[in-house]
């Protein structure tokens, strides 16, 4: 079971997967080293399948339309996602991402639907703003420094 923005997404048989993309490259070249590139943790995603009935056509249309809703700003919509395997991978805010498909399935007298949700404000994009920060903050005063002993240094020269 999964809810967004605490709307339970409809259907049976739902299933949710989550990814978490742990980027890297092989840095070894030619040698025979096991050498890699630490290329950070990207957003998670969760998949979503479930399974609507022909029925609840208008639970198949609240779920497109929340999928395509914008924001004031015009971007699309981030939402609050609550689920067990939300919470293993610490994802609490997420937003459509690709696809929204829903296929029709006579067998079942059902629509097969699928969707991802794309997770927004990650712990580890958090924590790399906070660093970026840091950083800017050090980068600042060290050149703030420096400028100010050049200027100095102009000051203390008598000139022709």
């Amino acid at each position: 079971m999964i809810s967004i923005d605490g709307w339970r997404v409809p259907g049976y048989e739902t299933k949710v997967s989550g990814a978490v993309k742990i980027k890297g490259d092989d840095a070894s070249g030619l040698g025979s080293f096991a050498l890699s590139l630490d290329q950070g943790i990207k957003a998670a995603v969760l998949t979503v399948k479930t399974k609507i009935p022909f029925a609840e056509e208008q639970e198949l249309e609240a779920l497109i339309s929340k999928a395509k809703a914008l924001d004031e700003n015009g971007a699309r919509r981030t939402y609050t996602i609550n689920s067990p395997i939300s919470a293993a991978y610490k994802i609490r805010r997420a937003k459509f991402d690709g696809d929204v498909k829903a296929t029709e399935d006579e067998g079942v007298r059902a629509w097969l639907v699928s969707f991802n949700l794309l997770e927004v404000r990650s712990v580890s994009e958090r924590q790399q703003q906070q660093l970026d920060s840091k950083g800017q903050r050090h980068a600042a005063a060290q050149s703030t420094t420096g400028h100010e002993k050049i200027l100095a240094q102009f000051s203390e020269v008598e000139g022709p």
